[in-house]
């Protein structure tokens, strides 16, 4: 018997250890805002656009947490500057499509500042496959539209937010983010690399 209440006891306490020991998992959502900067020439006939994402974060060590994470933008055409900077469009065109899409996937590392505050700010960065396509644009009066590009490449992005908590297992997010993808040379024939501003909002769930 006295055997039996020490292997229950070392049990109990390897069991309460690895419960303490256990990571935390966040699940988190966003909507946002996409600002287009480069590359030169683009950047004068897209609009600003939409940005939304969802991924999942694992506790490493103490404010630091492993990040997988999708996200889709969106950037529509601006027919009305294109028909200004090329002097080849019809007056009055109507133009339709060429719109950016970039979809990716992504892994990186955020850190958060822990703080007696609901406020805590953090910074977060990562690498991840960007897939971007340029719909085909087409052209009233104009039989040659601008046909359907596409490039799948390395990207990266730079992000500072903040978590304001609303309890134990919710918070709300903002954070601003800095997406850099490596396009020159690509089916996009861009010279430069494309880079875009997203401003995020959303909810992170601690499971």
């Amino acid at each position: 018997m006295r055997r039996v209440a020490i292997l229950l006891a070392v049990l109990g306490i390897l069991a309460g250890s690895s419960a303490v020991a256990q990571p935390t998992v966040s699940v988190r959502g966003n909507v946002g805002a996409a600002f287009f900067q480069s590359p030169e020439g683009l950047n004068n006939v897209l609009n600003s656009g939409v940005d939304l994402g969802l991924g999942a974060g694992v506790q490493v060590y103490g404010g630091l947490e492993l990040v997988l994470q999708g996200s889709y933008d969106r950037f529509t055409l601006n027919g009305d500057n294109i028909a200004l900077i090329d002097d080849n469009l019809p007056v009055g065109s109507q133009i339709e499509g060429g719109a950016l899409n970039v979809l990716n996937g992504t892994v990186g590392l955020r850190y958060t500042f822990r703080n007696p505050s609901d406020a805590h700010p953090y910074v977060s960065g990562g690498v991840g496959l960007y897939h971007s396509v340029l719909e085909r644009t087409d052209v009233e009066q104009r039989e040659d539209p601008l046909p359907r590009l596409a490039a799948t490449r390395r990207g990266y992005h730079a992000a500072i937010g903040s978590n304001f908590r609303i309890d134990q297992t919710y918070s709300f997010f903002f954070e601003p983010r800095y997406v850099i993808v490596n396009t020159s040379e690509s089916e996009l024939d861009t010279n430069t690399s494309t880079r875009y501003v997203t401003v995020r909002m959303g909810l992170d769930i601690h499971l």
